[in-house]
C-alpha cells in the first residue's frame, strides 16, 4: 500500500497564524484599554460620575462649600464611625463629594468592631458620628447634627419630619478645625439687655467666636482680649462711666454691634453712636410695599431689603432678615466714618412721627417718606473702628430668627466675621428629607429584571454567534 502525502498550502497556515496573533493582541489591547478607562473613571470626582437626581439636591455642594474647599490649604481627614454594611449612604456620598472637590480633604470609615477604642480619643464620638481632624484640632459631628427633626411639626402634627443638615455641619466643622484664630465677643449686661439664645451663639461658635457676658460697672474696663462688644436692646441707658469707657474703646479702633429699642430713652448710648456719625430718624417705620412685610401682619413688621456686600456675604442667598418694630437711622456726611446701609425699607415706606398718639397707621402730611436705613455699618479706616447699628430691639430674638429660617442669626455671624476681618461663611440651608424617593413600582420590577438579566444577555449572545458565522463563511 502506498502512503499518501498531503501538504497543506503554506499560505493558509500563515494567514491562520496571523489572524490568531492579531485577534490575541487586539483582545489584550482592548482589555488594557478597558482596565485603564475603568481606573480613570474611578479616579474622577463623584460629581462627574454620580449624578444627583434627588429632588432636594441632597448631594450637590453649595457655592459656599465649594469655595471653602477650593481655598483649603490644610489637610483635613474625616473619620466616619459606622459598622461595615450599616453605613448611611447619604453621608458617604456627601463625603465623596467633599473629597472630589479638594485634594486636602479625605475621609475614612472606622468600624467600631474593628477599631473599638477609636471613638474614645474624641469627646462625644459615637456610632454614626463624623470626626474631623486637622493637625491637633478636631471636632465631632453627631448623627443628630446631620439629621435634624422639626420638633414644632412633631408636636403639632405628630409627624416626624427630618432635614439633612450634614453639609452645613461638615462645612462649619472644616472651618472650625482649620481656623488659626479665636475671637471673643463680649455681651454687655446690667441694663436689661436681651441675652443671646443658642441659635445665635451656635452660629457665632461656628465662626470661632466665643460669647462672654461683660458688666462694665463691676468690671471697670473692657478686657484686653476683646474682639467686639455687643449691646443688645438695653432697657436702660449706660452710666456716664460706662459711656466714657465705650467712647474710648471705639475711638481707639474698637468693634461694636448695637441693637436698640427706640421706645427706650438712651441719651448716653446715643452719644456713642453720634461719635460715629449716626443718629435716630424720628418716628416709627411703616411699610406700604406688601413685599416688605409678612402677609397678615402689621405694616410695622418689616422685611427689609438686605444689601449685598462683604459685610452681609455670610447670609445665604434668598434668605430674609426680619426687623419688627423699627426706626430709621440717619448718617452724617461730614463724619470721619464711611457708611454702608445693610438693611433698608422700600422706597414707599414712611416714618410716622406721632406714633405714640396715633390711632391708625395712616400717613400724616408731615411724615417723611422714602427708603430708610434700618441697619448701618460705620467704619473709620484711620482708627480701624467698625460699628454696626440696627435700630430694632427684636432682631436678635429666637422667635423672630426662626420666622425667617435663621436669617437674623446669619446676619449677626456675618457682621461679626467682618468686624474680625475673617472671611464670611454662609450657613447652608437644610435639605428636606420628606421628598418622595425615586422607586420602581412592583408591577414593573419583574419585567425589568427579566429584561436586563435574561433577554438582553441572550440577544447579545445570539448577535455574537451570527456575526461569527457570517465571518467564517467569508
Amino acid at each position: 500500500m502506498k502512503k499518501l502525502n498531503v501538504k497543506l498550502p503554506q499560505g493558509g497556515n500563515k494567514r491562520t497564524l496571523h489572524s490568531g496573533v492579531y485577534a490575541s493582541v487586539l483582545a489584550v489591547v482592548v482589555l488594557a484599554v478597558v482596565i485603564l478607562l475603568n481606573l480613570v473613571i474611578r479616579a474622577l470626582p463623584t460629581k462627574y460620575t454620580q449624578y444627583d437626581i434627588s429632588t432636594t439636591s441632597l448631594f450637590t455642594l453649595s457655592e459656599t462649600t465649594e469655595h471653602l474647599l477650593h481655598e483649603l490649604n490644610t489637610d483635613v481627614t474625616a473619620y466616619y464611625l459606622a459598622e461595615s454594611g450599616q453605613e448611611d449612604a447619604n453621608i458617604t456620598r456627601l463625603l465623596d463629594r467633599y473629597a472630589g472637590e479638594s485634594s486636602h480633604f479625605s475621609w475614612q470609615q472606622r468600624d467600631p468592631v474593628l477599631y473599638p477604642t477609636f471613638a474614645q480619643q474624641y469627646d462625644g464620638a459615637s456610632v454614626g458620628s463624623v470626626v474631623l481632624v486637622s493637625g491637633d484640632n478636631n471636632t465631632v459631628l453627631s448623627y443628630s447634627d446631620m439629621y435634624k427633626m422639626d420638633l414644632e411639626s412633631y408636636y403639632t402634627t405628630g409627624t416626624a419630619n427630618y432635614s439633612f443638615q450634614a453639609e452645613n455641619s461638615i462645612t462649619s466643622g472644616i472651618a472650625k478645625v482649620t481656623r488659626t484664630a479665636a475671637y471673643q465677643l463680649y455681651e454687655l449686661t446690667g441694663h436689661g439687655e436681651a441675652a443671646l439664645a443658642s441659635d445665635f451663639t451656635e452660629t457665632l461658635n461656628n465662626a470661632g467666636v466665643t460669647v462672654t457676658e461683660l458688666n462694665l460697672t463691676t468690671n471697670g474696663s473692657i478686657p484686653a482680649d476683646v474682639s467686639a462688644v455687643l449691646i443688645n436692646a438695653p432697657g436702660a441707658d449706660l452710666t456716664d462711666a460706662e459711656t466714657t469707657i465705650l467712647r474710648d474703646y471705639v475711638a481707639n479702633g474698637g468693634k461694636l454691634f448695637v441693637a436698640t429699642d427706640f421706645t427706650t430713652d438712651t441719651p448716653n448710648l446715643d452719644t456713642v453712636l453720634a461719635d460715629c456719625g449716626m443718629t435716630r430718624q424720628p418716628g416709627l417705620l411703616i411699610e406700604t410695599d406688601t413685599d416688605h412685610y409678612p402677609y397678615g401682619y402689621p405694616q410695622t413688621y418689616l422685611l427689609p431689603t438686605l444689601a449685598s456686600n462683604e459685610i452681609t456675604a455670610g447670609v445665604s442667598q434668598n434668605m430674609m432678615v426680619y426687623t419688627p418694630i423699627a426706626q430709621g437711622i440717619a448718617t452724617d456726611e461730614d463724619s470721619e466714618y464711611s457708611f454702608t446701609e445693610l438693611l433698608t425699607t422700600s422706597a414707599n415706606a414712611y416714618s410716622m412721627e406721632n406714633y405714640a398718639t396715633a390711632e391708625t397707621a395712616q400717613k400724616a402730611d408731615t411724615d417723611p417718606e422714602g427708603s430708610f436705613a434700618v441697619a448701618v455699618a460705620a467704619e473709620n479706616v484711620t482708627t480701624g473702628a467698625r460699628v454696626v447699628w440696627v435700630n430694632c430691639p427684636n432682631l436678635l430674638l429666637t422667635n423672630i430668627n426662626q420666622a425667617v429660617s435663621g436669617g437674623n442669626a446669619q446676619l449677626l455671624g456675618s457682621i461679626v466675621n467682618w468686624m474680625n476681618g475673617e472671611q464670611t461663611t454662609a450657613v447652608i440651608n437644610a435639605k428636606s428629607m420628606s421628598a418622595a424617593a425615586l422607586s420602581v413600582p412592583t408591577s414593573a420590577a419583574l419585567p425589568l429584571g427579566v429584561l436586563f438579566t435574561m433577554v438582553l444577555p441572550i440577544v447579545c449572545l445570539v448577535a455574537g454567534a451570527v456575526i461569527c458565522v457570517v465571518r467564517r463563511r467569508r
